[in-house]
């Protein structure tokens, strides 16, 4: 097919009386390899007849090749949902999809997905449900344990990943100070080139005992459809062996950045720990933040290209390059070490402690103390609500002192059994947060204080939200915030620890990035 033999094709088949059965319209969606039509129940996607190196449609016998690819690649998560590859024919009349005619290329028909269930659209609706990430790893442990397997070192062998990783970093450094800032770029490939030195005998471990298998490639939100007790993936990389070809950890941890990116650490901890207990030694936890970096820096990647296309207009282009920026801010998240002893999360109520503390937690593992269920527990009031004027009942200054005695000796325990703690507590006084001081003092362990600050409006909606949801372990309403005051750290605190003021009215990702920015290379 020819370059103006495209335009016709494309205007033909939006016409409903190509289809059978008829669907009352047609719509059409493209992306850079492909034209995708929604007609009613079904989809038809065709290969643009492109070649991008990494992909190549550039003949109708490699589309055809690529089509039938595609259908037996995503039968296997896709199930019954693929179903058959069609002939894109001239006759007179123009082009039609099967019938008689001169074959000009040819489409992977597909039922339409049920969009409700669509995994992107459960998140954004607050829809989605541990119960269905279950059944998702369940899948997926029966996929992986199906697969092909690789274990002559021509896939997921560290030199195979180096390539990849190195790759990445030749074709972004036009990028650097744009949408990826230089120390944010020297930090990935340093921390990248160091786990590929260090780690090259797991490497070999995992090539040998088979984790490198026939995998999807490109496991992300976009592409799972979560209906009840019947999750599908589709949409797999059918265009490159080399993207789906890959250790087992590669694949999962594509759809765990994913939900990070969209600040759901939460969830990505539940999946990556359920793959855990599901998977056994097929998954390797130690590989999670290597390949998560990496999968975010090729989104970042992907979207600074975008950005830099003469085609787009000013607005689309900035946009992607948003993105991109926070795609790389994320993969330095992944690039840094983990914070290591204590971590006191400060600030007054509602400013969003809790909300970082479940994130930091849920991202790094940390054990996670909370003021307020300590404060419960200690006044046999656990799970109950215990609202009290400022200063009375349970939150008087007698218990306030023995909330905050009772957390340091916790903290003291987790510090000396090897643990890094996040202490989420208001601390709005000096004399309480000296305690927590003291335990790092004495265990010898880094201390950073972290103080929370939000505008009004942001505090009131937290607020009122938490107060809706009724499910907090907190009790305090705008009117006791109103009337907490925060004491500055001190002269001596400054001088002897670590401070960080963070703005919790940014979402997640800029958060950490901003906390990550502040610990030692």
């Amino acid at each position: 097919m020819n370059d103006i033999q495209q335009p016709a094709m494309v205007d033909d088949l939006l016409q409903s009386n190509r289809y059978d059965p008829l669907p009352e319209s047609v719509e059409l969606i493209q992306t850079h390899a492909s034209w995708v039509f929604l007609a009613g129940d079904y989809v038809y996607k065709i290969k643009k007849p492109v070649d991008f190196g990494f992909l190549d449609f550039s003949t109708l016998a490699k589309r055809y090749f690529y089509c039938q690819e595609e259908l037996r690649l995503n039968r296997r998560l896709g199930g019954d949902y693929y179903l058959k590859v069609e002939n894109v024919v001239k006759r007179d009349g123009g082009y039609f999809f099967g019938g008689d005619g001169t074959v000009v290329d040819y489409a992977v028909v597909m039922r339409r997905l049920p969009e409700t269930f669509l995994m992107r659209r459960l998140l954004a609706e607050d829809q989605l449900q541990e119960s269905q990430l279950d059944e998702l790893v369940d899948l997926l442990d029966i996929f992986y344990e199906q697969a092909k397997v690789y274990k002559d070192g021509r896939f997921g062998s560290r030199e195979k990943v180096r390539f990849d990783v190195e790759e990445n970093f030749s074709q972004t450094k036009c990028f650097v100070n744009d949408t990826i800032m230089a120390r944010d770029y020297q930090r990935i490939i340093d921390f990248s080139r160091d786990f590929l030195q260090d780690r090259h005998k797991l490497f070999v471990h995992r090539v040998k005992e088979g984790a490198v298998r026939e995998g999807h490639g490109d496991l992300h939100m976009e592409h799972v459809c979560l209906p009840p007790g019947a999750p599908l993936v589709y949409d797999c990389i059918e265009f490159n062996q080399r993207f789906r070809r890959l250790d087992v950890v590669n694949d999962l941890a594509f759809l765990a950045m994913d939900l990070e990116e969209n600040n759901r650490f939460d969830y990505a901890a539940y999946f990556i720990n359920r793959c855990r207990k599901q998977l056994g030694s097929l998954f390797e936890p130690e590989l999670l933040f290597f390949y998560k970096c990496y999968r975010a820096y090729v989104r970042g990647k992907v979207l600074s290209f975008l950005s830099a296309d003469p085609a787009l207009d000013a607005e689309a282009g900035n946009q992607a390059r948003v993105r991109a920026a926070r795609y790389f801010r994320l993969a330095t998240i992944y690039a840094s070490k983990p914070p290591e002893g204590i971590i006191l999360l400060a600030g007054i109520s509602g400013s969003g402690k809790s909300y970082l503390a479940r994130a930091m937690s849920a991202l790094w593992g940390l054990k996670w103390l909370r003021s307020d269920v300590v404060r419960k527990e200690l006044c046999g009031v656990a799970g109950q609500n215990a609202a009290a004027p400022f200063g009375e009942g349970i939150y008087n200054r007698e218990k306030t002192r023995e909330t905050y005695k009772v957390l340091a000796e916790q903290t003291a325990a987790a510090v000396a059994s090897g643990e890094s703690v996040i202490v989420d507590a208001s601390s709005l006084k000096t004399v309480d947060r000296e305690l927590i001081y003291k335990v790092a003092k004495s265990h010898g362990v880094p201390i950073r204080l972290v103080v929370c600050r939000a505008p009004w409006p942001v505090l009131e909606r937290n607020l009122r939200q938490r107060a809706a949801a009724g499910v907090d372990a907190s009790d305090a309403d705008i009117e006791i915030v109103k009337r907490q005051r925060f004491e500055a750290p001190t002269l001596g605190e400054v001088a002897d620890i670590s401070w960080l003021e963070i703005d919790t009215s940014q979402d997640l990702v800029e958060q950490l990035y901003q906390f990550v920015g502040s610990l030692p290379g």
